[in-house]
């Protein structure tokens, strides 16, 4: 992938992946003198112009004119080429996040390292770093998780089930934990993980509590009064409760969605169509008391029958 230059064409794309390299591709904003001048066909007249363009359409044929000079360099391998072409690139400040690739294009750079037919270990390491392999940030991006809430959330969860510890077989069942974490935090790490070209709504679905699966897909933070309520858990009980092992896991999510609802009614309240108000902190926190109340009556009554 070959992008424009400046910086501020490629802020808008933080989280492009899979960048190689950057190559001057013009800026018309602020008029046509910034942009690359481009032989074109009128289409009123349909005669031959020239004129300034912006875009990929642009940097792409400064590389391919580089590749040109590498190969009559005597470079004919494309793997090669495309390798000269990257550890020749100059580096980019603050590129955390891949959104140049290995550098900018520089042709001289290019054309001698072809000539000299070798890479020296220093400049080959320099290159890996610059393609931002070895950074953290490419990878997993903190801001996309609410780590303190979740902890909190996944905290509670487990508050509450010692309270009821009473009521559950020792040791607990494993999905009985399993219904904690996923109904309270979720796997929210996995939140936060990129992979590169593939779909992100996936990983931000599984990476999601259950309260947050309305809007997990689209990464809206905002909560849905339907999925952030009473409703998934009583689904989850009248559908496992009479099964050996997955009625903890139905207990266990009436526990952490209760702990994910009452942490979102004290930190951030806000709901579809019902905001932040206090109308949205009172519904989750009177669907966190149902759900305690739901998970204390299928406790009281696995009790009752045992």
């Amino acid at each position: 992938v070959i992008i424009d230059a400046p910086r501020r064409f490629v802020e808008n794309f933080r989280y492009l992946l899979g960048v190689n390299i950057s190559a001057p591709g013009g800026s018309t904003r602020n008029g046509k003198e910034g942009g690359i001048l481009q032989q074109t066909i009128n289409p009123r007249s349909g005669q031959g112009v020239f004129s300034a363009f912006q875009g990929t359409s642009m940097a792409s044929p400064h590389v391919a004119g580089v590749a040109a000079l590498i190969k009559s360099s005597g470079v004919s391998d494309p793997k090669q080429v495309a390798e000269i072409l990257y550890e020749s690139s100059r580096s980019i400040d603050n590129d955390e996040l891949n959104e140049f690739g290995a550098g900018q294009l520089d042709a001289a750079a290019a054309v001698k390292l072809a000539q000299r037919g070798r890479w020296p270990f220093h400049q080959f390491f320099r290159w890996l770093w610059q393609t931002a392999f070895f950074k953290l940030r490419l990878w997993f991006d903190a801001g996309a998780v609410p780590v303190v809430p979740k902890l909190l959330m996944i905290a509670g969860a487990y508050g509450l089930a010692v309270l009821f510890s009473s009521y559950v077989t020792n040791p607990w069942p494993g999905l009985f934990h399993g219904g904690l974490i996923l109904g309270s935090g979720g796997l929210f790490l996995l939140r936060g993980l990129y992979i590169f070209d593939l779909p992100q709504w996936p990983l931000r679905l599984i990476g999601s509590s259950i309260p947050e699966w309305g809007t997990a897909a689209q990464a809206n933070p905002v909560l849905n009064p339907i999925t952030a309520s009473v409703l998934v858990p009583l689904i989850l009980l009248a559908l496992f409760l009479s099964h050996p092992s997955l009625k903890w896991y139905a207990i266990g999510s009436c526990l952490g969605v209760a702990s994910c609802l009452g942490v979102s009614a004290l930190l951030d309240p806000e709901c579809l169509w019902l905001g932040s108000s206090l109308l949205a902190r009172g519904y989750l926190l009177v669907n966190a008391v149902l759900c305690v109340l739901l998970a204390y009556l299928a406790l009281r009554g696995e009790v009752e029958q045992s």
